[in-house]
């Protein structure tokens, strides 16, 4: 009688070590992409300064003269594109070793869950107490979007002020007309990202999402509403039919966003 209940403990066990370990193999794959993501930018500003003192290089050469200043920089540059890229290149096969050991992780979990003989009322338990870290993550998802908004409007805000003043003041100085040129290119690339992104309606659709599950959340350990029934498994079950529901509109409306609005809606 007490070898199966020891069984199934230790099945549990050993479930929650896989889960632990698929939890952290994707942590480490996220943050090497992260890493080769912050390489390709380093890539990408290499090439942009190499570029262009080459290009200054060059044209002092044939203009004017050539200076000690352009060569040093053009070597420089030269040499971040060269360690840029075989950084990137070197690190390419260790992304695919976390991308596969992610895999194997993911198999030797589900192996281990479909081991496990679970009860539905257990199951509808561990899932209404694991909702309130999908509460969390919509909510910190809620805060960055309206934090990069923000950051946006000041942007727009504060640099069309700025290009305003300059333009009423006049352009005579050429420094004058070139920070005017990159305060209005910035109020532009922030506009056209506002826009494009959509930061401030995510953030909105997330914060209501985490609210409504909060909501069903405490109606249920509470017992008023719809959960005001005696039987706690009907109950879990409600709710975890309306938090499901929930997060299918929330990942509808995600897609919503991604598309363009219909010719006829924009009429």
């Amino acid at each position: 009688m007490t070898e199966q209940p020891l069984s199934e403990t230790g099945n549990d066990d050993r479930e929650r070590e896989a889960a632990h370990g698929v939890s952290q193999q994707q942590s480490a794959l996220r943050e090497a992409k992260v890493r080769q993501r912050l390489r390709y930018v380093w890539l990408i500003g290499s090439l942009i300064v190499t570029i262009g003192l080459g290009g200054a290089t060059a044209y002092g050469f044939w203009i004017t003269n050539r200076t000690p200043f352009s060569y040093v920089g053009l070597i420089a540059g030269a040499a971040s594109t060269t360690a840029a890229a075989w950084l990137i290149l070197r690190n390419r096969p260790d992304i695919a070793d976390e991308a596969y050991q992610l895999s194997e992780r993911e198999h030797k979990h589900m192996l281990l869950v479909s081991a496990i003989s679970r009860e539905a009322r257990k199951s509808l338990r561990v899932y209404r107490a694991l909702s309130w870290r999908d509460i969390d993550v919509y909510r910190r998802k809620a805060t960055r979007n309206r934090r990069v908004h923000n950051l946006f409007q000041g942007i727009i805000i504060v640099g069309s002020i700025v290009v305003t003043s300059l333009t009423s003041a006049g352009l005579t100085e050429p420094i004058l007309r070139w920070g005017g040129a990159s305060v209005a290119a910035l109020v532009s690339v922030s506009a056209g990202f506002t826009g494009y992104f959509k930061f401030r309606e995510r953030g909105f659709n997330q914060q209501q999402t985490a609210d409504a599950i909060e909501k069903e959340y405490n109606a249920v350990d509470l017992r008023v509403g719809d959960y005001d029934i005696p039987d706690e498994d009907k109950a879990l079950k409600i709710y975890a039919q309306k938090v499901e529901a929930l997060k299918e509109e929330q990942r509808k409306r995600e897609l919503q966003l991604e598309q363009s609005s219909p010719p006829e809606e924009k009429q």
